[in-house]
């Protein structure tokens, strides 16, 4: 910090929103502090190392869809190697009627996969081809879904994909709010195959194309996606404050004074010109409340899913199940399984466990169960061994425990969500110093955070040097031009 305890751009949150902000900022040149309230900074995007296992506290992997993300992974190469995911990864499983089921992914499993009745493959089928469109008002996932394909495919294989986004429930959640590309096209086309190939040809069309990946398909990191945040931290040096809540947030004539509290109980005062919260939706309605009431009251009543993870290490010889794939997730149509989902991380990422060894990543909670969040270590683990025994063929005791839970993480954009953060973003308007960035605003996967990040950083750097506080000229930052990333398909799963 330039100023000491007065920065001109403070940031509230060490996830991967508020650390992807204050680092172009400060890579611009820019006078910038961050405050975190824990004693590290990442928030669920953590990583921790322990008997050789790799464990991921939050996200597990990653699939670099916009340009924003796959820029940050570049600025970073030489502290963080990107990892792609093994080819095993391709195959997926979904729980149904007491058996792991493999996803049909050509025709030919279509055809014979026992995951689907006869009747829900035909009405599959003749779904892609040809279909009806939405009629007026926003439809939930469900209904757009059930439309489309039929019940049975709705409730079996989009429940159990939409579980392990969201960890919501397709009755509620808003498919415009969730996938607006997706919902563009299922305004627009009676014909997916038909849309899709005229898609095609139009961008073989294009001069130019798009962009070059540099990197495609699940990857992770060497060290973790913790790895990742880490690096971030540590460029950021001195001008990231951990150990310190923001309690109170007070507008002032020239900006804004903030209130915060250090591990030690002690209280510090930073003065800033220009803020940004970059904290869940419940702790930017706290903190907006004497700011701006009509915002903290739209952000306060975002709803938001709970979620335990277990990370689960075992001796190889002790899973009889070849665990030959990404892993598996649970439909909204077998309400008696008490697990949202498994992952198979080694299978994924082999340098996740130990020669000689497997990793499990277990998943509780959610829609599915809400209350899970308050459940005991044990009571969770005899859930979760209890599930998976029969059905992985365990024979032994897990060698390796890790139980992680994330109390209100993941916001559910059910029905009006979209329209929430406009009126958000409305009441907002006047504070024109006051930014927003979180998983609840536009999207909840890392590429989401760190588009959303980088589009605020662009705009601030801009004010920066337009008003020549800029201590060095701002990098050249194209990956905010790139278009919502949320038009493709999600893999990733939720960030914070």
């Amino acid at each position: 910090m330039i100023n000491g305890n007065d920065p001109d751009v403070l940031v509230l949150g060490g996830g991967i929103s508020g650390l992807t902000t204050a680092w172009h900022l400060k890579d611009a040149g820019a006078d910038v502090a961050l405050l975190e309230a824990s004693d590290v900074v990442g928030g669920c995007t953590r990583t921790e190392t322990r008997d050789g296992f790799l464990l991921e506290k939050g996200p597990f992997n990653v699939m670099v869809r916009d340009p924003s993300f796959e820029d940050l992974l570049g600025a970073f190469a030489e502290e963080v190697g990107v990892v792609p995911a093994a080819d095993t990864s391709k195959k997926r499983y979904i729980y149904r009627r007491g058996k792991l089921m493999a996803v049909p992914t050509n025709p030919v499993s279509l055809l014979t996969t026992p995951l689907l009745s006869a009747g829900a493959k035909c009405r599959l089928m003749s779904g892609l081809a040809v279909s009806s469109r939405p009629g007026v008002g926003e439809e939930t996932i469900e209904q757009a879904a059930t439309r489309r394909f039929g019940r049975e495919i709705a409730e079996t294989m989009i429940s159990a994909v939409i579980s392990g986004v969201f960890a919501g429930d397709i009755r509620k959640l808003s498919l415009s709010g969730c996938f607006p590309g997706a919902g563009r096209v299922d305004a627009a086309a009676r014909s997916l195959i038909g849309y899709g190939l005229a898609s095609a040809l139009r961008s073989k069309g294009k001069k130019g194309g798009r962009r070059k990946r540099r990197w495609r398909g699940l990857v992770s990191v060497d060290g973790g996606l913790g790895a990742l945040t880490g690096a971030i931290g540590r460029r950021l040096g001195d001008d990231r404050v951990v150990n310190m809540r923001a309690e109170a947030v007070r507008p002032t004539a020239d900006g804004f004074d903030v209130e915060a509290r250090d591990g030690d109980g002690s209280f510090k005062t930073y003065h800033c010109r220009r803020l940004v919260l970059a904290s869940s939706a419940s702790e930017a309605a706290r903190l907006l409340t004497p700011v701006v009431p009509a915002a903290s009251e739209i952000a306060g009543a975002i709803e938001s899913a709970s979620l335990v993870v277990l990370n689960l290490g075992y001796r190889r010889g002790d899973i009889a199940h070849p665990l030959d794939g990404f892993g598996f997730l649970v439909p909204q149509n077998e309400p008696a399984f008490p697990l949202m989902g498994c992952l198979f991380a080694d299978s994924v990422f082999p340098h996740h466990a130990p020669t000689g060894h497997r990793l499990l990543r277990v998943f509780i909670g959610g829609a599915r169960d809400p209350a899970a969040v308050e459940r005991s270590d044990s009571d969770l683990l005899d859930t979760a061994t209890a599930a998976l025994g029969d059905l992985l063929g365990l024979s032994g005791e897990p060698v390796l425990v890790d139980v992680c839970r994330y109390r209100a993480a993941i916001p559910q954009y059910h029905l009006g969500h979209a329209e929430n953060i406009r009126r958000l973003r409305t009441a907002l308007a006047a504070q024109t110093n006051l930014h927003l960035v979180g998983n609840y605003l536009d999207g909840v996967s890392l590429n989401d955070c760190v588009r959303l990040a980088t589009e605020t950083a662009k705009r601030l750097i801009d004010d920066t040097t337009s008003s020549g506080q800029c201590t060095s000229p701002p990098r050249d930052m194209r990956a905010v031009q790139s278009p919502d990333p949320r038009d493709e398909s999600r893999t990733d799963v939720r960030a914070g």
